[in-house]
């Protein structure tokens, strides 16, 4: 099962760093046979607590297994990356699994007309848990929601440990990551009225942050066999 690093930029203090992280971070990252799915910097939350706003910046990377992902993370040589950028920001960073849903729709989407755009993604976190009776209704009704939409659940993890910055430790509840084809579709989709009844159906049962990020690969990744 692959995994996938989440990193949330959520304090920045000094960015005179980033250049030599860059290099140091992507080297690291090929050498665990890792890739960046995006860099964003352009990140609405869109539900939920918003703490010290909207995230500086979203990077979320791949690996074949959390055992790859784990091992990168602390390996010698990201270790000297983060040793890099530790006095220039904060970071929250998390490892989840990637497992889209069983009751996700098959994707049936239609091209879309006018000029190509970024793709987007909807990312959830689950932050507290009261009463979860409303979940099969729920994923039924947004399930179809998503799939009138064009959308495709990329993953939905259960085990999201906090590796890095505030609430190390347990991490979310859960996570859900929905893609779109660019960010006017994931945004009317989420301000959608299919969408809303889904919202009024979990909203009694638990509290969620919801966020939109772009994915945007960065051009300085290193890629596979390079490094």
């Amino acid at each position: 099962m692959k995994a996938w690093v989440i990193f949330e930029r959520i304090e920045e203090r000094n960015l005179e760093f980033v250049e030599a992280y860059r290099r140091v971070a992507a080297g690291s990252v090929a050498t665990y046979n890792g890739r960046y799915l995006t860099v964003s910097f352009n990140n609405i939350v869109v539900e939920g607590p918003s703490g010290n706003g909207n995230p500086k910046m979203i990077a979320i990377k791949e690996f074949p297994s959390r055992a790859d992902a784990e091992r990168w993370f602390d390996s010698d040589e990201y270790r000297v990356a983060r040793k890099i950028r530790e006095a220039g920001v904060t970071n929250r960073t998390m490892i989840i699994d990637v497992t889209p849903p069983a009751y996700a729709h098959q994707d049936g989407r239609e091209e879309l007309d006018g000029e190509h755009e970024t793709p987007a993604w909807v990312v959830f976190e689950r932050l507290e848990e009261r009463n979860l009776d409303f979940v099969p209704d729920y994923r039924r009704v947004a399930a179809a929601s998503v799939a009138k939409f064009g959308g495709r659940y990329q993953t939905v993890s259960f085990v999201n440990p906090i590796v890095e910055g505030p609430d190390l430790g347990g991490g979310p509840n859960m996570i859900s990551i929905i893609g779109f084809d660019s960010r006017s579709q994931a945004l009317a989709w989420f301000e959608s009225p299919d969408y809303r009844e889904a919202i009024d159906l979990r909203r009694e049962g638990v509290t969620n942050r919801a966020l939109i990020v772009d994915v945007i690969p960065p051009r300085y990744a290193v890629q596979h066999g390079a490094g």
